[in-house]
């Protein structure tokens, strides 16, 4: 039986396989002051923080994956089965 997908964790997605370059413009300078100081507050470099961050956000699945997934999974029983063991157990009973 197979339950629902699930993101992938992050220590999937640390594992140091194919990494690409990011680079994001006009980011507002306070901006990057607070987060250097949350970076240096961890002894991490800012770059490092942000992957981190961004690992973090890309292992959650958003409400739409999520559901997909729920939706999506097999459960290994069909709903006649489900519904003809209910009958058959109910006939069992009420033989009794």
């Amino acid at each position: 039986m197979q339950t629902a997908c699930t993101a992938p964790t992050l220590e999937d997605m640390d594992e140091g396989g194919d990494t690409k370059p990011v680079h994001i413009r006009e980011v507002p300078s306070k901006v990057v002051d607070i987060l250097q100081k949350r970076a240096d507050a961890q002894g991490m470099s800012l770059t490092g923080y942000l992957r981190q961050h961004l690992i973090e956000v890309a292992s959650k699945p958003t409400m739409e994956e999520w559901i997909e997934s729920a939706t999506n999974r097999t459960w290994g029983v069909d709903r006649e089965t489900i519904v003809r063991t209910i009958r058959e157990l109910r006939d069992e009973v009420d033989s009794e």
